[in-house]
């Protein structure tokens, strides 16, 4: 008990890791979290305060808006659908380029995350107009802490 409460007081910082969001702070946003010190991808969504993000234990450091994406939501295309297309694109780059098992997240962002996810921003900023409903949505590089490595985002815990 008194472990845990100092726990709570003198919290060290945790090992980061680095989350793509699609979507508006104060609402539903999809993410997709990248841990890089094993390569597991994770998508899932959540709905938000427009503060600071803080899931389960882990909480933002910094948050860069990277573009807009506008999405067919009248053809089907979803938010989760982009991720998925960021996800084949990062995998693919990461193979061809990185052939390292852990990574600093900083260099996973600028080499891999970042070309992968601003290529399927501009892939879909290139096609023809789409005649049904149409949805714009921010999309964002969030980099967290969370509370101890190898930590799923979506695991079940204690945490809020």
């Amino acid at each position: 008990m008194l472990s845990h409460l100092k726990n709570i007081f003198t919290r060290s910082t945790g090992p980061p890791s680095v989350l793509l969001v699609i979507g508006n702070f104060g609402a539903m946003i999809h993410v997709l979290h990248l841990l890089p010190e094993d390569g597991t991808i994770q998508g899932f969504g959540l709905t938000t305060r427009p503060t600071t993000f803080r899931y389960r234990g882990s909480r933002e450091q910094t948050r860069e808006l990277i573009g807009t994406v506008t999405l067919y939501v009248g053809d089907g295309e979803t938010p989760n659908s982009f991720l998925d297309d960021v996800e084949t694109r990062f995998r693919k780059l990461r193979d061809n380029e990185l052939q390292r098992s852990s990574i600093e997240v900083t260099q996973l962002v600028q080499d891999v995350l970042k070309p992968a996810a601003l290529n399927a921003i501009h892939e879909r900023q290139d096609r023809e107009r789409s005649m049904h409903a149409t949805q714009t949505y921010p999309v964002y590089v969030v980099y967290i802490l969370r509370p101890r490595s190898g930590r799923s985002m979506t695991e079940l815990t204690s945490f809020p």
